[in-house]
């Protein structure tokens, strides 16, 4: 009778576990990514004003916040395979809603609706991969398997920009559902269950003033910032200013998400061996560069070349940053820290769209690129303190 080797079946539990949520989490960002250059048009032409379009961006993070860290702490004590199923399946049925949508409050009710979805979906995700990163190589697990996310929400604009010139919106809110649909079938055929092994959930206020989560936090923050204005207000400058198409559109997100997806791994590698700080104080001032650089833009090259600089930005600080929330998460918990820190990010979604959109309202759309890129630029002088901090500490005890 043949003994199995238990390291080698642990190994290949692990390839299995990675593989099947990295095609998941891929296939459902890349359903998301397809509405993003038309949404904001889409609610244009529901009579949306500047505020209208933030609040539709905003109530999917609202339920985010709301939701990530419940689920991410559940996770941590009941196990996190059918809390991604329920989820993967709720997010499939309500993308079929768009279609019959006419009015900016059912828009917000079903991005709401959405928001819950992928809340019990993202966070758990992360955490799975959280569980299997060995000490020492977080960055390069965590990295390696947020491309997925980015490769997704990469080329999802561009397929939807693609879709939609030529079959119209109902048909790319149909596609989300179907990809979702693909995801939740991958799940459900490969995935291995995971079974909670904490006994109690961490309290949440413990979480925000934990040490090893402040600066991660903080980014988080910052880049919902970074992120919002992008995600929300480029197609609308593009538009107007730059004289972009809805597929061109498409692809200047496609280029800027892609860029950073391609530096996943390799950043991640960093991450595992130079100060993950220092790391994220460079790609948060490429990011700031790059907003603040956009309004002088017109034309699709140029709107190609501020694409990159953003993608760059995030390729270099993501990986450290999640690094860090890895090794903070053996003591707290994956799915808690991993639900926080998105929690936060969700917190700064909220306020981005409609701050900016209310800046928009008032001062123009070149305002909003203009204050994102101030925002990200007074964080990085906390970055480099807490690195300055860590040298000194480590000296202290050579």
């Amino acid at each position: 009778m043949q003994i199995s080797d238990p390291v080698l079946t642990e190994r290949r539990d692990h390839r299995l576990l990675f593989t099947s949520l990295y095609v998941a989490v891929f296939t459902t960002m890349l359903g998301i990514g397809i509405v993003i250059p038309l949404l904001p048009r889409f609610a244009e032409t529901l009579g949306a004003s500047g505020f209208g379009i933030g609040m539709i961006f905003s109530s999917f993070a609202v339920s985010r916040a709301i939701a990530m860290p419940f689920f991410g702490r559940f996770s941590d004590t009941q196990g996190r395979r059918q809390i991604i199923i329920i989820g993967l399946f709720i997010y499939a049925l309500f993308s079929l809603l768009y279609v019959p949508a006419n009015s900016v409050l059912e828009l917000s009710g079903i991005r709401f609706l959405q928001g819950v979805a992928s809340a019990m979906v993202f966070p758990v995700a992360m955490a799975y991969i959280g569980d299997i990163a060995p000490a020492g190589m977080e960055g390069r697990y965590l990295g390696t398997f947020t491309s997925s996310l980015f490769l997704g929400m990469g080329f999802g604009p561009f397929l939807g920009g693609i879709v939609t010139d030529l079959a119209g919106m109902d048909m790319a809110f149909i596609c989300m559902a179907g990809l979702t649909g693909v995801a939740l079938i991958t799940c459900l055929v490969f995935l291995p269950d995971y079974r909670g092994t904490r006994k109690e959930q961490t309290p949440i206020m413990n979480l925000v003033t934990h040490p090893g989560l402040r600066i991660p936090l903080l980014y988080q923050l910052m880049n919902a910032f970074a992120n919002g204005t992008f995600m929300v207000f480029l197609p609308v400058i593009a538009a107007h200013i730059g004289n972009l198409s809805v597929g061109e559109t498409g692809m200047v997100i496609s280029v800027s998400v892609l860029s950073t997806a391609l530096l996943q791994r390799v950043c991640g590698r960093l991450a595992d061996r130079f100060d993950k700080y220092v790391l994220i104080t460079v790609g948060c001032i490429i990011v700031a560069l790059a907003l603040a650089l956009v309004p002088g833009f017109e034309g699709l090259w140029n709107y190609m070349l501020f694409a990159l600089i953003m993608g760059i930005g995030g390729g270099i600080s993501v990986p450290a940053m999640y690094a860090l929330v890895t090794i903070t998460g053996r003591d707290v918990g994956q799915g808690a820290a991993m639900g926080t820190v998105n929690m936060v990010m969700s917190i700064g979604m909220i306020i981005s769209p409609l701050l900016c959109g209310m800046i928009m309202d008032n001062a123009g759309i070149t305002a909003v690129f203009y204050l994102s890129a101030v925002i990200v630029l007074i964080s990085t002088p906390v970055y480099l303190s807490k690195t300055r901090f860590s040298m000194h500490h480590n000296h202290r005890f050579e």
